[in-house]
């Protein structure tokens, strides 16, 4: 049998193996001659060379290529790398080999490394990013990938040539041009001046926006016309300014533009030239529509001008005074005439030399003010006559330039005589609130516009209850001040007509609800530049109970001295008749009238009964004084007063308090406390309650009785008292009037407090 044998590449020997049985030896079919052999030995060493040269060359190529290399096996275990590859890893070279590739990466690129091994096709992708899981400070980067396969002799996949290149700077480069781009592009679009790209030689290229409302047309209409259709070339600066820009490049020049309607508008236009990408010179032009700059040039030469008029006519005194020396550089004719000087005398001097600052600390504070905020308004301030006096005036500074230098410009107003006439009028107000407070009387200042409280004094605060706070700004009509409004609107009206009101008989309401009377003056006075009512109230709701007390007093006495001088006339007439319908009731003839009989009787009995209260009325009825305990006969009528309490599906409670004896009449005071408790009995509905108080008030020891009915009606508490008054069907108009009369005997007083939660009724004992 005979093998071949591959001597070297293309060279192939064949050999005659032992093939008898016999023994025989082994015989060649050819045997190469030494001119044969030594041509495949030179042929071997030509390849021994070429491979080594093979390695060198990729030793070089991994040792200076920029690319990082790696070869892996078919397995992606790492055969070698070179520096630049085991650089991008942050490793050592000698880490790689033995390792597999997922050791180090993330295994989301294993689908490559495996579709590479399975279809033997190289692989390649621009800018892959990659996140370093042991580097993520990197944070993202982006690599060219090439992953290649090396195939044996049997055409399977031996090895795996993995090729990266770091493109992040690039990416990043292209993603800043990009924004850099797209910036340039939101200024170009927004920019509200022209942006125009030429050639040098004026074909215009594009146009922003803003240059086409500028000039009034289309892109397409401005690149038509070009540069001659845009400047006006009867401006000789156009030219001059062209041939600036192709000498040094550039341009900065204010010229006069066309538009599109032929109207021409002044610009300032600045011209740079430039090269593209292709190496072409360009010109970027921007243009700004300076028409409103130049109307506000325009218009400070006329205040610049006006100006000067003004600070030299001006009826203020104005002054400019340099702030490096204090020295006065100007001052118009009315600072010289104010204070007593000429003009000529003060122009050169330094305040200090003139001396025409009261006091220079103010000034100091001035200027501090003056550099933290750049002006000073409306400062008062008083300077110095050259004879002395004193000048006040209210002043304001700024800072300008004179030929460079800081200066302060000053303007004063002389208001010495409204300081004066201000003095006058602090004083007089001063006076006025000091009069309006403390007056005893309420007065009010209410605005004559809205009705509503501008001041209010002292007095009439404590008299209606309320804080200041609660009544300021807030319209009388609102806290229903007025028991009658009508009233209210009449008093208004009338001091409208006249001006002035004195004397006008009104009923106010507290705070409380606790109803109270007054004599209203009022007038018509200027307050804060408002027209408003001053009114003061006159208190006389004690005058007025002092006076219903007195009438009710003096028809008491009447009816006293009227009950004493008749009550025997009456009742001994009444006792006969009564004695003979008793005897009439004994008689048989008379038992078919014996109901009526007993009538006549009853009522004569009612009337001695009204007799002996009437009686109760007289002024000089005898009274048994003694100094005793008003707690005491409370607790001994209690069960009495309970009792009827209990009657009427009542109660009654007691509040007794620690006070003194008081000196009075035992049945009388009974007759006082049977009165009251059982008046507010009748006053209030089933379920009520009747409280009995006791306590002492300053030098007085009050009684009081108070019910929760519904109150009394004003005009029927002005009668109350009044002998023969009742609002009850069956009343005979004398319970009260009794208790007045027994409390006018005890040198006491009544008081009556009521509103839609009850009555009180207070005794007031001297102690």
């Amino acid at each position: 049998m005979s093998i071949i044998r591959e001597a070297a590449p293309g060279v192939l020997i064949k050999c005659n193996d032992i093939t008898n049985s016999d023994g025989t030896g082994l015989t060649r079919e050819k045997t190469p001659d030494i001119s044969e052999l030594e041509a495949v030995n030179l042929q071997l060493k030509e390849e021994v060379e070429r491979i080594k040269k093979s390695e060198e060359i990729l030793e070089i190529l991994l040792k200076h290529t920029i690319f990082s290399v790696a070869i892996l096996d078919r397995n992606y275990t790492f055969v070698r790398v070179n520096e630049a590859y085991a650089k991008a890893g942050g490793r050592n070279v000698d880490v790689f080999p033995g390792h597999n590739y997922f050791e180090f990466y993330p295994s989301d690129a294993k689908e490559i490394f495996d579709h590479v091994v399975r279809t033997k096709e190289t692989y390649k992708v621009s800018a892959r990013p990659c996140i370093c899981g042991d580097q993520p400070e990197r944070g993202v980067t982006y690599w060219d990938w090439t992953l290649a396969p090396v195939l044996d002799s049997s055409g399977e996949v031996d090895l795996l040539i993995l090729t990266l290149c770091d493109i992040t700077e690039h990416v990043r480069f292209k993603e800043k041009l990009s924004a850099s781009e797209e910036h340039y592009r939101s200024i170009y679009d927004n920019s509200h001046d022209g942006i125009i790209l030429s050639h040098v030689e004026g074909a215009i290229i594009s146009a922003n926006p803003a240059a086409c409302r500028m000039f009034g047309g289309t892109e397409e209409e401005l690149c038509a016309v070009g540069r001659n259709g845009i400047f006006d070339l009867d401006d000789p600066r156009i030219m001059i300014a062209v041939k600036e820009r192709d000498q040094i490049g550039s341009y900065n020049s204010e010229m006069t533009l066309l538009r599109k309607d032929g109207t021409k508008f002044p610009g300032e236009v600045t011209s740079n030239l430039f090269k593209d990408q292709n190496g072409r010179i360009l010109a970027s032009t921007i243009i700004r529509d300076i028409t409103k700059r130049k109307k506000s040039e325009e218009a400070l030469r006329l205040s610049e001008e006006k100006f000067s008029k003004a600070f030299y006519n001006s009826q203020a005194m104005m002054s400019i005074t340099r702030l490096s020396d204090n020295e006065l550089i100007n001052v118009n004719k009315t600072f010289a005439e104010v204070l007593g000087y000429d003009r000529k005398e003060l122009i050169g001097k330094t305040i200090y030399e003139l001396n025409i600052w009261a006091d220079l600390k103010e000034r100091q504070d001035m200027l501090r003010k003056l550099f933290e905020n750049g002006y000073v308004k409306n400062l008062e301030i008083m300077f110095k006559k050259r004879s002395g006096e004193s000048v006040y005036a209210i002043s304001s500074f700024n800072i300008f330039d004179v030929e460079g230098e800081k200066c302060l410009l000053s303007s004063f107003i002389d208001i010495t005589e409204r300081k004066i006439i201000e003095e006058n009028l602090r004083v007089s107000e001063e006076l006025f609130f000091k009069a309006f407070n403390t007056n005893p009387l309420p007065m009010i200042i209410v605005s004559m516009k809205h009705g509503a409280f501008v001041e209010v004094n002292e007095a009439f605060i404590r008299r209606n209850g309320y804080d200041k706070e609660e009544l300021m700004g807030v319209r009388m009509i609102d806290i229903h001040h007025w028991v009658d409004i009508n009233q209210y609107f009449e008093f208004i009206e009338d001091i409208k007509k006249e001006g002035s009101i004195n004397n006008y008989d009104v009923r106010f309401r507290k705070k409380s609800g606790e109803i109270w009377r007054a004599l209203l003056s009022g007038v018509i006075i200027m307050w804060n530049n408002e027209q408003c009512t001053l009114a003061i109230a006159n208190d006389i709701t004690e005058l007025r109970r002092y006076q219903r007390e007195i009438e009710r007093l003096e028809r008491l006495n009447l009816i006293g001295e009227m009950s004493a001088s008749i009550s025997h006339e009456i009742r001994n007439p009444m006792t006969t008749v009564r004695g003979f319908l008793q005897l009439f009731l004994k008689r048989e003839r008379y038992a078919q009238d014996k109901d009526y009989i007993l009538l006549m009787i009853e009522e004569l009995d009612r009337a001695n009964s009204i007799i002996t209260e009437f009686l109760a009325l007289a002024k000089n009825k005898a009274v048994e004084l003694k100094s005793q305990s008003l707690n005491k006969i409370i607790e001994t009528l209690f069960p009495l007063l309970q009792a009827e309490a209990m009657k009427q599906d009542k109660i009654i409670e007691l509040e007794l308090g620690d006070i003194p004896y008081v000196t009075f009449d035992k049945n009388e005071i009974h007759q006082l406390i049977l009165n009251l408790v059982l008046n507010g009995l009748e006053a209030m509905p089933a379920g009520g309650c009747i409280t009995i108080k006791t306590f002492q008030e300053r030098a007085q020891v009050v009684l009081a009785v108070q019910d929760r009915g519904t109150g009394i009606a004003p005009e029927v508490l002005e009668k109350i008292g009044t002998p023969f008054f009742t609002t009850k069907e069956n009343g005979t108009g004398l319970g009260v009037a009794i208790c007045y009369s027994i409390a006018q005997r005890h040198n006491a007083r009544i008081d009556i407090a009521t509103d839609s939660n009850g009555t009180t009724f207070y005794v007031r004992f001297k102690a």
